[in-house]
């Protein structure tokens, strides 16, 4: 941008924003839920607000996130603030909720006992590593299933259970095999330095 003021640069952000926009912008008190229709400028007021914040000091670009529901949207998003703005957004989080995760565990995998290199296993990756857990431990893929496995898998993940947790719980002989499928994949995941999406 110019080398004019910083208050004159953040006034012009708020050009050409109706009242409720300029005050959704500008605004200073915490969370602040928008509610509008379609077409009505909520895209708008996202960026103008993002360029106004860091505009004004109120933040610096990497202490923020904005989060889309595609990546399209994103790179839309990034690329008005930085019009916006007439400078480079570096630092800023504008992604989908997938890449946020992918860039957060690319930093912490380490902790997780994986390198920062890791590959993420698709449905078709993972069910095909459960397929090889399952042969490993000498069952039968047709009575317990790939997709059936996965399926337990997926729920005892989704309910925050490790492998070990999972073995506490189980009744039958069929959630006994899950337990030991699931304690094998996961360990396979880790010598394979890879992740699935659960």
């Amino acid at each position: 941008m110019s080398d004019a003021p910083t208050s004159e640069r953040s006034a012009r952000l708020l050009e050409g924003l109706n009242d409720p926009q300029r005050a959704a912008v500008t605004h200073d008190g915490g969370p602040l839920l928008v509610l509008a229709g379609a077409g009505s400028g909520k895209t708008r007021v996202l960026t103008h607000r993002l360029a106004w914040l860091v505009e004004t000091g109120r933040a610096a670009a990497g202490e923020i996130l904005a989060i889309t529901f595609t990546n399209k949207a994103a790179e839309v998003m990034r690329g008005r603030v930085e019009m916006l703005l007439g400078h480079s957004t570096r630092g800023m989080w504008v992604m989908t909720f997938h890449s946020a995760c992918a860039r957060i565990l690319r930093v912490e995998a380490e902790k997780l006992g994986y390198t920062r290199t890791y590959t993420i296993y698709d449905q078709s990756d993972s069910r095909r590593l459960i397929k090889q857990c399952i042969d490993e431990l000498g069952l039968d893929s047709k009575r317990f299933t790939p997709a059936a496995m996965q399926r337990q898998i997926s729920d005892a993940k989704n309910r925050l259970r490790t492998p070990a947790d999972y073995s506490e719980i189980v009744g039958d002989y069929f959630e006994r095999t899950v337990a030991d499928v699931y304690a094998l994949y996961e360990k396979s995941l880790v010598r394979m330095n890879a992740m699935d999406f659960d």
